[in-house]
């Protein structure tokens, strides 16, 4: 007999993006000290590209009563 499980499964993706950071300061000299001691405020993100590196199932575990009927009614085919 087969049972359904609740499967957890985890991808792991590596994200490229360009942040756009707003820095006060006086001289361009003082925003880049600000700006490595990453204390300007985040004002946008853009993200230039999305690479999905890995797929895996993490875990698993039994459904409750509850789900495991609600699983039954919503696919039972009439075999």
């Amino acid at each position: 007999m087969r049972v359904a499980k609740r499967y957890i499964a985890k991808e792991e993706v590596t994200t490229y993006s360009i942040n756009t950071i707003e820095i006060i300061a006086e001289t361009e000299e003082e925003a880049m000290e600000i700006l490595r001691s990453q204390k300007g405020t985040l004002v946008d993100t853009d993200i230039q590209e999305e690479r999905m590196d890995n797929r895996w199932i993490d875990s698993s575990e039994p459904l409750t009563s509850k789900e495991f009927f609600k699983f039954e009614e919503d696919n039972y085919h009439g075999s």
